[in-house]
């Protein structure tokens, strides 16, 4: 008998049994469990080899996992009505061609965990409604170009852990309802830019752990649905600025766990929609300032595991004002954290800086009133006077707790499991077992210090200014001198007030001595020969007394009259 006969045969069998079962619906094969009333049948670990062919022919669901089926060949002809079916964790090494043409009513099929080494050209026919199609976790390396022909109405394709490489041009051009796409764990060289292009509804798109080295201009292309993108685990070391560009959707992007040596900034920032950022396991050496500029919506950013970063700026989340919860854990090189990092993010409320290596921590480097959660065990710290605070926050937030009928609204602190490293005594102690006098704070040295810093700010005031007058004093002599040397020659008694700088109360005295003194010198020679001071003048003015002292001007003239000549009366004139 030849290979048609015996397929010939194995057709009638098929009939004669669907006949059978059609007319007795209650049975059911030995391990499983029926239902006709919901039409579903239930054959998981039942030791199967082959399909049952005996289930209700208008079962709309069929659970055939976790067997040792190999073959479906004309299994699932005569289920019509198939909506569900689940042939996974089983030994299936070919689909077959047209296995699935009678079942235009299926919606979701699951093949994963099986052998299957490639999908033909016609896999798939007759799945015109099919909406969800799990392959994952098979040997799959070869995709025919038409394989998806028929799934127009697919949402959701995951080849996940399969052997991938690459795609023809044009394989995913039919999956125009495609939403959800995964290829993780495949050997995908480069993202498949010209496939992807054609799922315009994608949301979620998962490339995690494969072999992409660079994201080059346009590498994930347009798609304005696209929420969440998983590139994480792979060997990705440059991002070109333009290589995530108009995705105004996206809410998730991880880019953890690949060779990046500098955060992405440029590209990053033209995600003003972005509200979680994985970029954990890379090997930044620094977080410079705005890092992560123009992500205002950013809530959750993961940033651990960075075994090369050791200087974080403190100005480099600024941008994020709604950033909410912080990863900082196992970055073995941070040993300080810049002050105020976290005062620029108002409704920061988690933060988790375990296993660093940090010594010492400050009040100032948290916006502790908004705080519902901080971890910092696992770092070397150094207990003394510096952790005081947060010796007495824990204890504080421990008593509130208690207290508090609402523990969400306390401040949760890891410090139960905290250890000190140093000083030696306290090496290896828990925090919590520490006595608050062991933390050897001291208000002498801060007296001191005190004291020191204010002298000394004496010391540069005063210096200042007396540096500052003593040019202004010169200046304001010289002023003087030419003042009254101008009042002397010009008689130009205007200048006085500016020049010398009397004060108003002195100014008309002055000027009236002034006068008198003008008054005099006008009826005397050229010459200083006349100011003789025994000299007494018939009309006295009414503001001169003889008993006050020298006007300062007549004590100038006196002085410049030369020592070898005697002053002479005055010559009156009688008219």
């Amino acid at each position: 008998m030849g290979s048609r006969g015996v397929a010939k045969w194995r057709w009638l069998v098929v009939v004669l049994a669907w006949t059978w079962s059609a007319s007795a619906r209650t049975l059911c094969p030995p391990r499983c469990v029926c239902d006709d009333a919901m039409r579903a049948a239930t054959c998981a670990n039942a030791a199967l080899e082959i399909v049952p062919i005996q289930l209700n022919p208008e079962a709309t669901h069929i659970n055939l996992t976790h067997n040792a089926i190999d073959n479906l060949l004309y299994a699932f002809t005569f289920y019509t009505q198939l909506a569900i079916l689940d042939i996974s964790y089983n030994k299936v090494q070919d689909l077959g061609s047209k296995n699935f043409e009678n079942n235009m009513e299926m919606t979701t099929l699951n093949i994963s965990h099986n052998a299957l080494k490639k999908l033909d050209q016609d896999t798939f026919v007759g799945l015109t409604r099919l909406i969800d199609l799990d392959l994952s976790s098979n040997q799959i390396t070869d995709i025919h170009m038409h394989t998806f022909k028929d799934l127009t109405l697919l949402e959701r394709l995951d080849l996940s852990h399969n052997k991938l490489v690459s795609f023809d041009s044009g394989t995913f051009e039919p999956l125009s309802s495609l939403k959800v796409l995964s290829l993780k764990n495949n050997s995908i060289l480069d993202i498949p830019t010209a496939n992807i292009m054609y799922l315009i509804h994608l949301e979620y798109l998962d490339l995690s752990d494969n072999l992409v080295q660079k994201i080059e201009k346009h590498g994930i292309p347009h798609l304005r649905e696209m929420k969440h993108l998983d590139m994480n685990n792979n060997l990705i070391d440059t991002i070109n600025h333009l290589g995530v560009y108009n995705l105004p959707s996206l809410r998730h992007l991880d880019f953890s766990d690949n060779n990046l040596t500098s955060i992405p900034t440029s590209a990053l920032s033209k995600l003003s929609n972005l509200s979680h950022l994985y970029l954990s396991g890379n090997f930044f050496q620094n977080i410079s300032s705005l890092s992560f500029q123009s992500l205002f919506h950013l809530k959750h950013l993961h940033i651990s595991r960075l075994y090369e970063l050791d200087r974080i700026d403190s100005r480099a989340f600024v941008d994020n004002i709604n950033l909410q919860k912080i990863w900082m854990n196992e970055n073995v090189k941070v040993r300080e954290v810049p002050p105020r990092l976290f005062h620029g993010n108002p409704k920061l409320t988690h933060i988790y800086m375990k296993n660093n290596a940090l010594e010492t921590l400050e009040a100032a480097h948290f916006p502790i009133d908004t705080l519902q959660e901080l971890e910092i065990s696992g770092n070397p710290f150094v207990c003394n006077c510096s952790l005081l605070w947060l010796w007495k926050l824990g204890r504080d937030c421990e008593v509130s707790a208690r207290k508090s009928d609402n523990s969400s609204t306390v401040l949760k602190i890891d410090y139960e499991i905290v250890k000190c490293v140093a000083p030696a005594n306290l090496n290896g102690v828990l925090f919590v077992q520490i006595p608050e006098s062991e933390f050897g704070c001291s208000s002498g040295w801060v007296v001191v210090a005190v004291v020191v810093l204010t002298v000394s700010i004496v010391i540069s005031v005063v210096g200042g200014v007396l540096y500052f007058l003593g040019p202004l004093k010169k200046c304001k002599g010289d002023k003087s001198k030419q003042v009254m040397t101008s009042v002397m020659l010009n008689g130009d008694v205007s200048k006085l007030g500016n020049g010398l700088g009397y004060t108003s109360r002195r100014e008309q005295e002055n000027k009236r001595d002034v006068d008198r003194y003008l008054m005099i010198g006008s009826s005397v020679t050229n010459t200083f020969h006349s100011l003789n001071p025994s000299w007494h003048s018939v009309d006295k003015n009414p503001y001169y007394q003889e008993d006050s002292e020298e006007h300062i001007y007549q004590q100038f003239a006196y002085e410049t009259i030369p020592h070898h000549r005697t002053p002479e009366k005055p010559h009156i004139v009688y008219v």
